[in-house]
């Protein structure tokens, strides 16, 4: 009886199978030379996509593109139906006659279809659904100077499965500029909407070349609402790349601007050895990427104690330009006393506005560094020649010893603890309550510095700074937009007015004290709570 049953499950099984029914048509035929077309082949069943093999089409000197797969079930009056359908573009590059050779799909077969291909004359952009045109800002760069690639693309309904293939250079690194830029306008009365999109084109070997344009493909809509597919190669463009001067010093760094300045915090006319305090060099290059930033190498000698950090990178467009930006925190710590030499530091670039070479420098700095009390302290415990018996006895001789090791001991352990108090990492916490300054943050110096820069109407050294004091802080969603707001102003490719930094310090002085408010009656619940 199973057996009976399973010969009648597996029949019904091989009937529904053999029910399906399969159909491959063309969007158009005959079809133009060089312009896609769609073959779409639909079954009435559910299906696997891999039932569809488009390789087969390759053999038949096809240019195949990508194959979508989509399932469709549909209910009409209790009776339920169920499609799976493939779409696959194609192309063809030459005249003549062309076979689309039958498929084998869920078990049926399609029937072949005969294709002619023609070639059409081209038809003006203007009067096309799509058209696209290419720019370089630059048609003569060095090696390593970047230049943008344009791209500006109409069309005239819509373009449905849109897919842009970046422009391609020998001897070059491309990679796509900010966010695509869309908008409507108006060409000999008929509209159009647009697509603005970037390249960056960043040449690394010398001479003449050509610079591929991209390539669109997709489904265009005509009036008609009807779709005809579209695949449009822009024009190839020639780029000169010159090699860099035979004497320029160090690495090659070509430019359009360069700014380099230093912050020393905290900042004061004298300093105890001992004393830690962080420098702080910023770097801002026109028209490079991250990867051609310099290596910020400074030695310090003797006198210091260095502690760098990792960099901080990041690029930033603006007005079009691409700014990349390095920052280098280094704590350094003075291990000497009197007048102490910070080094300066410079890097050469090339000034492609003068066409010359360029320097920018940080000056040296000298600072005065006096002894720690600790040490003054040890000194004043050594006994003068005055005190010192002309001859002692070998017993008085070790009691000294002892004395004077001891204290040296101590000495070195306070000196020891008060470095760390210093920098933040103390070993426990004091039993004197902290004060206004100290509960208000870890660090408030990057606060001063920010205030001050509100003061001066100083906008990218107030973002510097409020980004270091918010970094120490636990995180705050208002003042991150703060910030946020101050960066769009600072680097925004939109024209804005100018920020009035003196209310924009109220604002976050008003965030600030909101927070500590907050901050100060939750300490206060939470010791409620305790016995």
């Amino acid at each position: 009886m199973k057996a009976l049953s399973l010969c009648i499950i597996l029949l019904l099984s091989l009937n529904s199978y053999a029910t399906t029914e399969v159909t491959a048509t063309v969007s158009q035929n005959p079809v133009a030379v060089g312009q896609a077309f769609t073959l779409e082949i639909i079954a009435d069943d559910t299906l696997p996509a891999s039932e569809f093999d488009s390789s087969v089409l390759l053999r038949q000197n096809f240019v195949v593109g990508s194959t979508s797969t989509g399932r469709q079930h549909t209910s009409i009056n209790g009776v339920s139906s169920t499609q799976t359908r493939w779409t696959t573009t194609l192309l063809v590059r030459e005249e003549g006659s062309y076979l689309i050779p039958s498929f084998s799909i869920g078990g049926q077969q399609t029937i072949p279809i005969q294709l002619k291909a023609k070639t059409i004359a081209a038809i003006e952009p203007s009067k096309d659904q799509v058209r696209m045109e290419v720019s370089l800002d630059n048609a003569q760069v060095y090696i390593g100077q970047p230049v943008r690639f344009t791209a500006k693309i109409w069309v005239a309904n819509s373009l449905d499965q849109a897919n842009i293939i970046a422009p391609s250079m020998l001897g070059a690194k491309i990679e796509k500029l900010g966010d695509d830029k869309q908008d409507l306008e108006i060409v000999d009365g008929k509209r159009y909407r647009t697509l603005l999109r970037h390249w960056l084109i960043t040449p690394e070997k010398a001479g003449q070349f050509e610079v591929k344009g991209p390539r669109l493909s997709g489904l265009a809509n005509d009036i008609n609402r009807r779709a005809r597919p579209v695949d449009i190669a822009a024009q190839t463009l020639s780029l000169e790349v010159k090699a860099p001067p035979a004497d320029f010093p160090g690495t090659w760094l070509p430019s359009t601007d360069v700014l380099l300045y230093e912050e020393i915090q905290p900042l004061q006319s004298d300093y105890q050895q001992g004393q830690a305090f962080t420098r702080i060099i910023n770097l801002t290059i026109a028209g490079i990427t991250e990867a051609q930033l310099p290596e910020i190498s400074i030695d310090y000698g003797d006198n210091f104690r260095v502690y760098p950090e990792d960099y901080q990178d990041r690029t930033i467009v603006k007005d079009g330009i691409v700014f990349a930006q390095r920052s280098l925190n280094v704590a350094l710590i003075p291990v000497n006393t009197g007048e102490l030499s910070l080094p300066g530091w410079s890097v050469p670039w090339w000034d492609l506005g003068s066409d010359q070479l360029a320097t920018a420098k940080i000056a040296e700095r000298t600072m005065t560094v006096v002894a720690a009390p600790i040490n003054q302290q040890l000194a004043n415990l050594q006994p003068s020649a005055t005190d010192t018996p002309q001859a002692p006895s070998q017993a008085t001789t070790s009691i000294w010893t002892w004395l004077f090791a001891i204290a040296w001991l101590v000495t070195l352990g306070l000196l020891v603890w008060s470095v760390k108090r210093r920098r933040g990492a103390p070993l426990q916490q004091s039993e004197q309550p902290p004060s206004p300054e100290q509960a208000d943050g870890l660090n408030n110096q990057p606060w001063q510095r920010f205030a001050n820069a509100c003061q001066q109407q100083q906008s990218q050294v107030a973002e510097h700074a409020l980004r270091q004091w918010l970094n120490q802080q636990p995180t705050s969603r208002e003042l991150e937009m703060q910030l946020q707001q101050l960066s769009r102003e600072n680097w925004g490719n939109n024209a804005q007015a100018a920020l009035d930094l003196k209310q924009f310090y109220q604002q976050c002085a008003s965030i600030k004290k909101k927070l500590k408010a907050k901050k100060e009656q939750g300490q206060s619940a939470l010791s409620s709570l305790n016995p």
